[in-house]
């Protein structure tokens, strides 16, 4: 396809789509920017995410099981890189009567989720207050949401360990990217009754 022919279909692209993904391009490039280049070399975020997660994921377990047999620790791995350095990876470990059941990574932490639901919110034209109840509203429903998962996912690998990775990639995600489909469908009726009986 020719660059006049690309060219030729982004014009015919609605103005409010052109908009929308725009914004959604520039909030993506500044966040991988500031993420890789600056938060995630000394973990400023994901350090007490992670261990948070890992702690109310422990204490979901203990509550659900009705025991203090759960505990959550930090640990490290080390790791060679292609140049041959030596490089260290720290995640939070689950814990039953001390013995290790799964690791929560940085990764599973939630911290995406969080960026890409925010980043819906604050591409959608709307009210500061709405923009602002269904960020913090949403952001803690999402994170405990995670925690849910975590705590079933690591309930799984001890009691139905020949379904807990099939449940941890899709069974769970699933559960987790509807919830933020959920949330994003309630915010945007929410705009749009808004932007309807405020139509200035």
């Amino acid at each position: 396809m020719s660059g006049a022919t690309l060219q030729s279909k982004w014009n015919q692209v609605p103005k409010a789509v052109k908009v929308f993904l725009s914004r959604a391009l520039i909030i993506l490039v500044v966040w991988k920017i500031l993420y890789l280049g600056f938060l995630a070399p000394h973990r400023t975020l994901d350090a007490p995410l992670t261990y948070s997660v890992a702690s109310l994921t422990a204490g979901a377990l203990n509550l659900y099981t009705h025991s203090k047999a759960y505990t959550s620790k930090t640990t490290s791995r080390s790791y060679k890189t292609e140049t041959g350095a030596i490089g260290y990876v720290y995640e939070e470990a689950i814990c039953i009567n001390g013995k290790i059941v799964v690791y929560i990574e940085d990764a599973c932490n939630g911290l995406e989720l969080f960026v890409l639901y925010i980043s819906f919110i604050l591409i959608l034209p709307s009210a500061a207050k709405y923009k602002a109840g269904y960020t913090i509203l949403g952001v803690i429903a999402i994170y405990a949401v995670n925690v849910f998962r975590c705590a079933m996912v690591a309930y799984m690998v001890l009691y139905y360990p020949t379904h807990a990775d099939f449940a941890h990639h899709y069974v769970f995600a699933f559960i987790v990217y509807a919830f933020i489909i959920a949330l994003w469908l309630a915010y945007s009726n929410k705009v749009s009754l808004s932007n309807d009986s405020n139509p200035n």
